[in-house]
């Protein structure tokens, strides 16, 4: 399904699969096909954060680059948790995890974000109030605190009239923050622990809620684990989701929601268990086909070349699937496996294809079907009626 409908995100799984193993590429799959969701239901203004530890980093930052753009990459952010592992014999420690960070277009929420504590620098300008330059042959007078500007005003120690150009300057936000966010990871003592093995600091949720969402703004979080996420957006003021799979997270988050957030608030109506799927509300329709799975059913009859030629001449129109061109014999056209034997392909009905000589030809082993027909389309050797009336990829 991956591989039809999203060929770039299924060549960055293949790749990652053949550099580092079957594990990933099953771990990739099982990412893609959320993230896909995520995006599908993310709106124009919104971002998303995927944390991460450097075994999957990289794999994970190509699968991203596939279904958000790579021009919608904003930032690889370095969470410096400032917890030093076991020493190690032949590396250095591991100080540090990933967090991906990807907007949704041009039009993403984002405020900029400031350190809390102010540099010596800047501790040093409020303290003073103000500073002069001269640039140019005018003269600047940058007033960082009004008030003490005033003080010695009257004091008869500075006169704002001197000077061509005066700046009012907010130096109290601290330092602009930078992509290393120096959060220190949770320990045992910390009174946030719950114990929960995945769990992080809130003050790492809230500098990205803050940074990429406004108050009354929807944040959702498909991998709640212990609420985190639905704590720092109650904090902040934002409305919230949570969900998790894992059974034991719903007395984890009803507990910590109630201790963390607003012992009043009824959390026991809003945290929902499900053990079936839910009513459909969308009269039976599709949110995202992609993702549907084909029922195994019963096993399907071998078929042989000759067999599967027949019948898919009784299904389709007699067409080349690469080219779109529409011989006037059906001697032109040859069977082609769609997925070839030696990577499991199967003598089924489902995993044949009509091509014409030399799609067949040029497609081999190397390509997939949506890539020669892109190649086809790039040669100008598509048949561009049969395309477009389609409306879709063959």
């Amino acid at each position: 399904q991956i591989g039809g409908e999203h060929p770039k995100l299924y060549n960055s799984i293949l790749h990652a699969n053949e550099a580092a193993g079957d594990d990933m590429g099953a771990y990739l799959c099982f990412m893609a096909v959320r993230v896909l969701e995520m995006h599908r239901v993310l709106k124009d203004t919104g971002s998303i954060y995927l944390h991460c530890d450097p075994t999957a980093s990289h794999y994970l930052k190509a699968m991203m680059d596939a279904i958000f753009g790579r021009k919608q990459f904003r930032n690889e952010l370095v969470w410096d948790y400032r917890k030093v592992s076991n020493a190690a014999a032949k590396k250095f420690n591991r100080a540090h995890d990933i967090i991906l960070f990807y907007a949704k277009s041009k039009s993403s929420t984002f405020n900029r974000q400031y350190e809390s504590e102010l540099s010596d620098r800047k501790q040093e300008l409020v303290r003073v109030g103000y500073n002069t330059k001269n640039m140019g042959g005018e003269r600047y007078l940058y007033i960082y605190d009004e008030d003490t500007v005033k003080e010695k005003e009257r004091l008869g120690k500075i006169n704002r009239q001197d000077f061509d150009h005066v700046r009012y300057v907010d130096v109290t936000k601290g330092n602009v923050l930078t992509d290393v966010f120096k959060v220190d990871h949770l320990n045992s003592q910390s009174k946030e622990n719950v114990g929960y093995p995945t769990q992080k600091p809130l003050a790492l949720y809230k500098r990205m809620i803050e940074a990429s969402s406004n108050p009354g703004d929807m944040v959702l979080d498909p991998f709640a684990g212990c609420a985190t996420t639905c704590v720092a957006a109650e904090q902040l003021d934002r409305k919230w989701i949570g969900i998790d799979i894992n059974e034991e997270a719903k007395d984890v988050i009803r507990e910590r929601l109630h201790r963390e957030v607003n012992g009043s608030m009824a959390w026991n109506d809003i945290i929902r268990v499900l053990t079936a799927a839910p009513d459909r509300t969308d009269d039976g329709k599709f949110a995202a086909p992609e993702l549907l799975l084909e029922s195994p059913g019963p096993q399907e009859p071998k078929l042989s070349t000759a067999e599967a030629k027949a019948r898919l001449l009784k299904m389709d129109d007699m067409v080349c699937l690469g080219c779109g061109w529409e011989p006037p014999y059906a001697d032109y056209l040859q069977v082609d496996h769609k997925k070839p034997k030696d990577k499991k392909g199967r003598e089924v009905i489902t995993n044949f294809g009509l091509l014409c000589g030399p799609c067949n030809l040029k497609k081999g082993k190397k390509w997939s079907l949506r890539e020669l027909q892109e190649q086809r389309i790039v040669e100008g050797r598509m048949n561009m009626k049969w395309y477009e009336e389609d409306g879709k990829w063959k």
